[in-house]
């Protein structure tokens, strides 16, 4: 039988609140909080500006990120068309500085979040991606066989778009998961889909475009989608106001940006180290899946018209497919990590399955695909895992996390995604000199060994929270006899268990 609400209410307001848990301040002053799903439309609205996010962004991260996995069709463009002198390191030198300054300013961009500058963050996003994306389309003249500026390109589509993207990384799953503080993993998932999304969309819409319209207008036409979305997003962004602000202080001073007490949190440092790891393995796979394929003899590339020209009595599976599926499973991926974390209440070993399933498969299915068949369940398949690895880390910092500092939680993930975007800048790079020294599967080992190292660390994270929260509640115990209460201690000090 359900519980009235006016008694639900009761409660709530009886419940002592713990000062320092943002949780327990949003049900004592809201009562939609404390049930299982708010019930205020500003949480939902949240909700759609975040997808929304990630549809324009993101590392995704991604958790993620529907314009970084769009990047691999670009690429194939850039390669065959616009920039053919230029080399594979420099051409994946565009997509890395995109994830890497996606992720490097989120130390600054997590802080602003806590202190409730989403309205800035969000106004800044949605400003720099579509100018990156507008002046883009200026880069080439009309766009035909080696007109492209690399320079430039490098600019609008690396620099811009990825500085643009990163006011809109952290964002997204911060502010779902201040609004549904009882299914925080569950709406990040959602909200992560968005990037899955938009890396069908993007590349579908790219690919009709340049091939109707050319790439200067084609490109202008996207830039327009990316405007509208990000609109949305930050008109409906609206940050939950149950949740303390904290204000941001010096901005020279170095504690304003960094929690000393996260770098002494060593399940939270090895987390970091092992995102970085997941963040420089996939993205390999990702922006080279359709050279992959066509290196394999498993699809044909797809000429653009007015480019090199049409490749007559080409027929068959088009590599551009293949990571499009990848894209579109990821949403499986996304949905079904984020359900499994929230009844196992712990996203990181989640994270850590998945990891060493994508490790397997990396090393045995990228070398050894025999055909076709094989390389699209490849896809399939990697795709699913990869969007449970890109969709869980916001979740696991949420389950790492102190209790006494669930108001730094937007510092704490800016901070890992600083941490991972070194890595994610320079493990596509490593992937692409093994590549040019010795073949196409070496990118599949890399991925391999970037896999297996990370499940290997985020089993030891857990191991060290775990150690962490049994010091915790020996200590607990040890107050309460002093103190001549016999109560037991409850126990962990991680967000995941409130949920």
């Amino acid at each position: 039988m359900s519980t009235p609400i006016n008694s639900r209410r009761t409660s709530v307001e009886k419940r002592p609140i713990d000062p320092i848990d943002p949780i327990a301040i949003s049900s004592a002053t809201s009562p939609s909080a404390s049930l299982e799903w708010p019930r205020n439309w500003k949480a939902y609205a949240a909700l759609v500006a975040g997808f929304f996010m990630m549809f324009n962004c993101c590392s995704s991260a991604d958790q993620a990120r529907g314009m970084v996995n769009a990047y691999g069709a670009f690429l194939g463009h850039y390669d065959a068309h616009l920039l053919t002198k230029s080399t594979d390191l420099q051409l994946s030198l565009i997509g890395s500085t995109e994830s890497f300054l996606l992720l490097s300013p989120s130390i600054f961009a997590g802080r602003l979040l806590d202190a409730r500058r989403h309205y800035y963050l969000g106004f800044t996003g949605f400003l720099l991606l579509f100018l990156g994306y507008l002046l883009l389309s200026f880069t080439s003249h009309q766009g035909l066989k080696d007109q492209g500026n690399y320079g430039l390109v490098w600019l609008t589509s690396g620099l811009m778009a990825g500085l643009g993207m990163t006011c809109f990384f952290t964002y997204s799953s911060h502010n779902v998961i201040q609004w549904f503080p009882r299914k925080r993993y569950i709406a990040a998932g959602i909200t992560s889909t968005g990037a899955g999304a938009g890396g069908i969309i993007y590349p579908l819409a790219f690919k009709f475009l340049v091939a109707k319209f050319g790439f200067p207008t084609g490109v202008r036409i996207l830039s327009a989608v990316v405007a509208g979305t990000a609109l949305i997003a930050f008109i409906f962004g609206a940050p939950c106001v149950d949740v303390p602000r904290r204000q941001v202080g010096r901005p020279l001073k170095a504690s304003t940006w960094i929690d000393k007490q996260a770098l002494r949190d060593r399940s939270y440092t090895v987390y970091v180290i092992a995102v970085a790891l997941v963040y420089g393995g996939f993205y390999s796979v990702a922006f080279h899946v359709t050279e992959w394929a066509e290196v394999k003899g498993f699809g044909t590339e797809e000429d653009i018209p007015g480019g090199t020209g049409e490749r007559p009595g080409n027929s068959g599976f088009r590599t551009f497919w293949f990571l499009t599926i990848m894209n579109g499973t990821s949403i499986v991926g996304r949905l079904a990590s984020a359900v499994v974390a929230t009844r196992w209440d712990n996203p990181i070993i989640v994270h850590a399955a998945t990891c060493f399933l994508a490790c397997i498969f990396a090393f045995f299915f990228w070398p050894f695909a025999p055909n076709n068949a094989a390389a699209i369940a490849f896809c399939a398949i990697f795709g699913v895992f990869g969007g449970s690895m890109l969709s869980l880390p916001a979740s696991g910092v949420a389950y790492l996390i102190p209790n006494d500092r669930q108001s730094h939680v937007g510092q704490w993930t800016g901070m890992m995604w600083s941490g991972v975007s070194i890595f994610a800048l320079v493990g596509p790079l490593i992937a692409a000199a093994l590549k040019r020294k010795f073949g196409m599967d070496a990118i599949g080992y890399w991925t391999g060994a970037t896999m297996l190292v990370t499940t290997i660390l985020f089993v030891w994270s857990m191991y060290l929270k775990r150690k962490a929260n049994e010091a915790l509640d020996d200590g607990n115990e040890t107050a309460a006899e002093k103190e001549g209460d016999t109560t037991p201690s409850t126990g962990s000090t991680c967000v995941g268990t409130l949920v």
